[in-house]
């Protein structure tokens, strides 16, 4: 009996010796996968280490996972994009094996023909394709209705306001003697400017400083038309009508329609509400002014919200609210040239960061295999929670773990209303998006700079969209108007 089981043990012994040296072989297997291949990623560099600094980790832990060689170039913002035209009209000395953009950069890489790789089959296994949410799906990472974009960033725009201050009594019944209506979170961009102009220039907080209505991007040659584009969408993106800066049927320019105008004026006048110096606030100027509590109400993307958990300079942790954009209780219609009676608020998903295979690439698989890995639910969803990171949420999964925000350091009920508010805001299907057409980043400064000069006050509302208008028509008649209509069609999943 003896000899029995010690034959029996030595048959375990031996099989279970077999399988661990498979397990070896196929473990030094995968780390061997692409041992020799190197590829080339672009990625701009931007504050501290925002969007490229996840993009660098990775790599790293890419490397040792398959013994690949990730080289990643971070050019500065305005260098980037000067660099990938470069690289896709023929500069071999600047190929890149995967790209990481901005939506309004798309449309370049886009337009340009057998340019970027469809995403194959296995890549969207890999990357757990039904997690994405459709609002990403079906505006940002196709064209054409193709999908040749991987996600990696998931931008929302909200509105955060100060719940304890709104829920004060006190400051309730002082808001309802002045305007005969009840102080709520604002339903309106009429109600947002009133609320704004009602918290300007007292000490509603009794810190002992004065305080102001509002907080917003404003500067000059940033991302602040983003935020523009998403104020203004209230006024002028008609849930009927897919085209929102141009007229898809002949590619006019919509920016100097009363509606834009409109809109302008009543950016600007927020400025007026705000913290001295506010027409030239940044990002971190928003941020820092909603979290150190000197305003009531911030217009940002999702990263106020982990911002305001997690910030030193917090004292908001436990007293923030989130909510979507404010509407419109009419809608300008660039078809009729009318004002419709419609309660319109569309979100605006401005500032995707997308990632995208060059189908060029000597190593292909390789390119996608990173792009799926970076732009994985594992890899994400920690980078989502980094205030460092300005990943935001762009998948089902991110919604549903409240306690990893919480271990990020908001507070449970405040993580809950924090992500409801975003799902709600990627619920919509009326949505503004970025330029996504060739010469996207010509449109965009051409814009930036009148804007400018409407904000400072050299020039009106209406003469600033004008004379951008007017800059517009040429872009796109240089660029080609026949060529330029179906990329913005394309753009759109029109085609």
């Amino acid at each position: 009996m003896k000899i029995k089981y010690s034959l029996l043990f030595l048959l375990l012994a031996l099989l279970l010796q077999g399988c661990f040296e498979r397990k070896e072989k196929q473990t030094k297997k995968e780390k061997q996968k692409y041992e020799g291949q190197t590829i080339m990623v672009i990625v701009p560099k931007l504050h501290a280490d925002l969007v490229r600094g996840a993009i660098l980790k990775e790599a790293e832990v890419f490397e040792k996972m398959t013994g690949a060689n990730i080289k990643v170039v971070t050019p500065n913002w305005n260098e980037t994009i000067n660099t990938i035209n470069e690289s896709i009209n023929g500069n071999k000395d600047l190929f890149f094996d995967m790209y990481i953009v901005v939506g309004l950069w798309n449309g370049t890489l886009l337009s340009k023909e057998n340019m970027i790789a469809k995403v194959p089959k296995w890549v969207k296994e890999k990357l757990e394709w039904e997690d994405v949410l459709p609002i990403y799906k079906n505006n940002i990472l196709t064209w054409n209705n193709v999908t040749y974009g991987l996600p990696y960033d998931g931008d929302s725009i909200t509105m955060y306001y100060r719940k304890d201050i709104f829920e004060n009594s006190n400051i309730k019944q002082k808001y309802k003697k002045l305007y005969s209506k009840d102080l709520n979170p604002p339903r309106t961009w009429e109600e947002y400017i009133q609320i704004s102009k009602f918290f300007t220039g007292w000490d509603w907080d009794n810190d002992g400083k004065i305080e102001y209505g509002n907080a917003g991007l404003r500067i000059k040659g940033d991302v602040s038309l983003l935020q523009f584009f998403a104020f203004a969408g209230a006024y002028a993106k008609h849930p009927q009508n897919k085209g929102y800066y141009f007229d898809p049927a002949t590619m006019k320019a919509q920016i100097a329609n009363e509606a834009f105008v409109k809109a302008l004026d009543d950016y600007i006048e927020l400025i007026e509400y705000g913290p001295q110096g506010m027409e030239n606030f940044a990002g971190h100027d928003v941020r820092n002014s909603f979290v150190t509590g000197e305003v009531a109400l911030a217009i940002d993307w999702a990263d106020l919200g982990i911002y305001s958990a997690n910030s030193e300079n917090s004292i908001v942790r436990d007293k923030i609210g989130f909510d979507i954009l404010p509407g419109r209780n009419s809608v300008y219609n660039y078809k009729t040239k009318k004002w419709d009676a419609i309660f319109n608020n569309p979100s605006s998903i401005s500032g995707n960061w997308v990632i995208f295979v060059n189908k060029n690439s000597k190593y292909k698989e390789l390119a996608f295999d990173f792009a799926a890995h970076v732009g994985s639910k594992k890899t994400t969803k920690k980078y989502i929670v980094d205030p460092g990171s300005a990943v935001n949420p762009s998948r089902y999964s991110h919604f549903e773990d409240a306690k990893s925000w919480e271990n990020a350091g908001f507070l449970e009920d405040r993580a809950r209303e924090y992500l409801d508010t975003l799902e709600k805001s990627l619920e919509n299907k009326n949505v503004a998006v970025d330029i996504m057409i060739p010469g996207g980043e010509l449109y965009y400064k051409a814009l930036d700079k009148y804007l400018y000069e409407a904000i400072l006050g050299n020039l009106s509302s209406k003469e600033a969209l004008s004379k951008a208008a007017m800059e517009w028509e040429k872009i796109t008649d240089d660029l080609g108007r026949e060529k330029q209509k179906e990329y913005y069609k394309s753009s759109l999943n029109m085609r």
